[in-house]
């Protein structure tokens, strides 16, 4: 689990077999704290926000680690996703960089 690699989430039992258990507690905070502040209907994947923006899904990720684009949101699996609202008023404030 990408979480528990990360440190972002800690079993409180690990069996002989392996097999990690959490609390029921720690996985909800866990879950909120993701989720938190942010709504899934307004956030867009990179491909949806390359498109929006007009450039390909590299040239995004270029202007990210650039530091031109800040995405609203990574998952725990890394993707990033994009608050619509931001990306429209980026698009605005300078249409030729993205």
């Amino acid at each position: 689990m990408r979480a528990v690699a990360k440190g972002l989430l800690r079993p409180v039992l690990v069996t002989p077999g392996g097999h990690r258990r959490f609390s029921e507690r720690d996985v909800e905070t866990f879950a909120a704290g993701w989720s938190r502040d942010t709504d899934s209907a307004r956030l867009l994947t990179t491909g949806e926000a390359a498109r929006l923006l007009g450039v390909s899904q590299p040239t995004l990720n270029r202007a990210v680690r650039g530091g031109l684009l800040h995405a609203t949101l990574t998952t725990p699996g890394g993707h990033r996703r994009f608050d619509n609202d931001e990306l429209v008023a980026a698009l605005y404030r300078d249409p030729g960089r993205a």
